[in-house]
C-alpha cells in the first residue's frame, strides 16, 4: 500500500545550479507537463544540454553532474561527458547517492607520475566537495547519510574535448531533485512461512515507467538477511522483459522468459501476491496480467488479476477500537463515546495500568507492575503471569499476546498462546530499556520506544518465525532516525510507519517516521490541529487513510481528534491504558 507523501506542488523552474564560478550548461529545454496521478510530485521535465565545444575541464564536470538531473531519467546526456570506455563501463544504476551544498574546485594536472605536470593537455583532475545526506542501492533501499564527502574526476581529452575517464559509481542527484521526483514506495516478499507478505521500503521515480521501475526492484529479492525472515517467489532480473506496459484499460503486463508451468500452485499464488501488491501502488494499473514463457497466472481463474486481489497475505483491515480503563472499568471507545465492554473487565478492571484487547482475549497488567492477568474475551479463564517492570503487552494478529518486562539479564520477551508461553531469543533487544513494544498490523516486525542517553529512542526489528510458522526469536533493533526530540509511546500507523508522541516547541506533538528512517512528519500537518499544550504521555493510533487518535494527558485526561479537526477533551473520570485493539 501506499505510504503517504508530502504534495510539493506544480514547479516550472530549472534545475538549481551548482555552486562554482563558471555556470552549468543550461541550454537544454525545460517542459511543463502533466501532474503524473497523485502521487504528488513535480510535473518539470528536463532535458540537459550535451557538452558544449571547448568546454572547460571544470565545465564538463558541472555539466556532467547536470546532466544526471534529466527527467525522465536517462543515463544518454550524462554519458555524453565520459570518454568511450569510461561510458561503456559506467554502471548509472547500481546506487544512487543524494547531495547538498556542491563545491567544484578548480582543474589540476594529474599528478600520479605516469605523465609530466607541464605536458600541454595532460590530464587534469577536478574534485568536487559536497554533503551526503543520503544513499539508495540498487533497488530504492534508503539509507541516511550525514557528513562531507568528496569525489576526484579524471579527465583526459578526446578528439581534442575534455571527458571524465572515471565516473562515480551510480548517479548522483541533490536534495531538490530527489524531494521533486523520488517517491516511497514498498516492493513486497514474503515471510519465512510463506503466510505475510512483508513490505520493503523503497524510493524509486516516478512517471511513465513507474511498473516497470517497480517490477524491476522487485525482481532484485529482499536485502541480504542473515536471518533469512524474508524470501521471495520472483523469478530473477534476468529473465524479465525488460518493460512493464500498462494499457489504456489499467493493465499492466508482466512477462518472464522463464516457464511457469513448472511452478507448484502454492509458488504460483505467492509469485501473483508479490507483483499485484507491488503493482497496485500504480495509481492508473488496475489489474495485472502475469506470464511465464507460455504460462499465464490467474486469480480466481481470471488471467487478468485484480490489484484487489490476494487480501488474505497482507495485515488483516478489520477496523480496531480505542481501550481505556475509566473510572476502574475498561471501555471500549467509538467516536469519542466511551462504554464499558461486556464481561468482568467492564465491571472491575482491578486497577491495570495498562491493557491489551482483542477478539483472543483481554489482558491487563496490574498495579506494582510485577503481575499480568490475561482472560477470555468475556472475562473467564483467568491466568496470572508474573514479571518485573511488566510495560503494555501486545496481540498480535494470530492471537499470540507479547509480554515484556525487565529481568537480572536486561529486557524480556514471551510470546503467550492459550495453551503456553515461551520466552524467545531477542538478541540486542535485551540490552535496551524498553518503554513501549508493538507488532507490527502484519506481525512481520517489532517496534519499540527505549531511554537512550539523550531521551526515547525508536527501534525496528523482524519477527522470526520457522517454516511452520513459530515465532523463534527477535532479530536485532535498528535504531530509526527522526528529526523529532524525545519520541515515546509509539503505535504502528502503517506496516511501515510509527506514530508517536515527541517533544516540539508547542509542547509534546504527534509525529509519524518511516522506518527507513527517511522521512519524520508532524501529524499537525495532516490534520492540522495543534495538540494542546497538556503534556501528553501516551498515544493511541487506529490504522488506515485518516487514522482515529486519542491521547491522555500527565492529570490522567483524555483527547480525542474527530473528524472536524479540533482536538476534544472528553468529559470522563481518571483514565489509564489507553490502547487501541479489536
Amino acid at each position: 500500500m501506499r505510504r503517504p507523501v508530502r504534495w510539493l506542488g506544480v514547479l516550472v523552474a530549472t534545475v538549481a545550479s551548482l555552486s562554482a564560478c563558471v555556470a552549468i550548461p543550461s541550454s537544454g529545454p525545460v517542459t511543463k507537463v502533466a501532474d503524473d496521478g497523485d502521487l504528488g510530485q513535480s510535473a518539470v521535465r528536463y532535458s540537459p544540454a550535451r557538452p558544449l565545444a571547448d568546454a572547460t575541464p571544470e565545465q564538463i564536470v558541472r555539466g556532467y553532474l547536470d546532466a544526471m538531473l534529466a527527467f525522465p531519467t536517462s543515463p544518454r546526456t550524462a554519458s555524453a561527458f565520459l570518454t568511450p570506455a569510461a561510458a561503456d563501463a559506467w554502471s548509472s544504476s547500481s546506487q544512487v547517492r543524494v547531495y547538498t551544498l556542491p563545491l567544484v574546485s578548480e582543474a589540476q594536472p594529474l599528478d600520479d607520475g605516469s605523465v609530466p605536470r607541464d605536458q600541454p593537455n595532460g590530464p587534469m583532475t577536478v574534485q568536487i566537495g559536497f554533503t551526503e545526506d543520503a544513499q539508495l542501492d540498487q533497488q530504492g533501499r534508503y539509507s541516511r547519510r550525514e557528513g562531507p564527502a568528496s569525489i576526484t574526476y579524471s579527465l583526459e581529452q578526446v578528439e581534442g574535448e575534455w571527458r571524465i575517464s572515471n565516473p562515480q559509481d551510480g548517479l548522483l542527484v541533490n536534495r531538490k531533485f530527489f524531494d521533486d521526483y523520488y517517491r516511497p514506495f514498498n516492493l513486497y516478499f514474503f515471510d519465512r512461512p510463506g503466510r505475510r507478505l512483508v513490505p520493503d521500503p523503497v524510493y524509486v521515480v516516478v512517471g511513465d515507467q513507474l511498473a516497470t521501475t517497480l517490477v524491476t526492484s522487485l525482481t532484485g529479492g529482499p536485502a541480504p538477511d542473515p536471518d533469512e525472515a524474508v524470501r521471495t517467489y520472483v523469478p530473477a532480473r534476468s529473465v524479465l522483459r525488460p518493460s512493464v506496459p500498462v494499457s489504456p484499460e489499467g493493465v499492466a503486463d508482466v512477462q518472464f522468459g522463464e516457464d511457469f508451468a513448472d511452478l507448484t500452485s502454492s509458488q504460483r499464488d505467492h509469485l501473483s501476491a508479490q507483483v499485484v501488491w507491488t503493482l497496485r501502488q500504480v495509481p492508473e494499473v488496475e489489474g495485472v496480467q502475469l506470464v511465464g514463457d507460455a504460462t499465464a497466472l490467474t486469480a480466481g481463474g481470471d488471467e487478468v488479476q485484480p490489484v484487489q486481489a490476494w487480501g488474505g497475505y497482507g495485515p488483516s483491515t478489520a477496523r480496531g477500537r480505542a481501550y481505556a480503563v475509566i473510572d476502574g472499568r475498561l471501555d471500549e471507545i467509538d467516536d469519542g463515546d466511551p462504554e464499558p465492554i461486556s464481561g468482568e473487565w467492564g465491571q472491575n478492571a482491578r486497577g491495570a495500568e495498562f491493557v491489551a484487547v482483542s477478539e483472543s482475549g483481554v489482558a491487563g497488567v496490574l498495579p506494582g507492575r510485577d503481575r499480568l492477568r490475561l482472560t477470555a474475551r468475556d472475562g473467564t479463564s483467568p491466568r496470572t503471569v508474573r514479571g518485573n517492570r511488566l510495560i503494555a503487552p501486545d496481540w498480535d494478529s494470530d492471537g499470540r499476546l507479547w509480554v515484556v518486562d525487565s529481568t537480572s539479564a536486561g529486557t524480556r520477551v514471551r510470546v503467550m498462546t492459550a495453551d503456553d508461553q515461551n520466552v524467545i531469543g531477542i538478541g540486542g533487544l535485551s540490552a535496551l530499556d524498553v518503554r513501549t513494544f508493538r507488532i507490527s498490523p502484519d506481525g512481520t516486525r517489532y517496534a519499540v520506544t527505549a531511554a537512550g542517553t539523550a531521551g526515547g529512542e525508536l527501534f525496528v526489528g523482524s519477527v522470526l518465525r520457522d517454516a511452520q510458522d513459530r515465532v523463534v526469536g527477535l532479530a536485532d533493533p535498528v535504531r530509526v532516525f527522526t528529526t523529532a526530540t524525545d519520541p515515546r509511546s509509539a503505535s504502528w500507523s502503517s506496516s511501515t510507519e510509527l506514530s508517536f508522541l515527541a517533544d516540539s516547541e508547542a509542547g509534546v506533538q504527534i509525529y509519524q517516521a518511516a522506518i527507513d528512517g527517511s522521512a519524520t512528519t508532524s501529524e499537525v500537518s495532516r490534520s492540522g490541529a495543534l495538540l494542546p499544550d497538556v503534556a501528553a504521555d501516551t498515544l493511541a493510533v487506529g490504522q488506515g487513510g485518516a487514522p482515529v487518535l486519542y491521547v491522555t494527558d500527565v492529570q490522567d485526561r483524555l483527547w480525542y481528534l474527530p473528524d472536524d479537526g479540533t482536538w476534544r477533551l472528553l468529559n470522563t473520570p481518571k483514565v489509564t491504558g489507553l490502547t487501541f485493539g479489536r
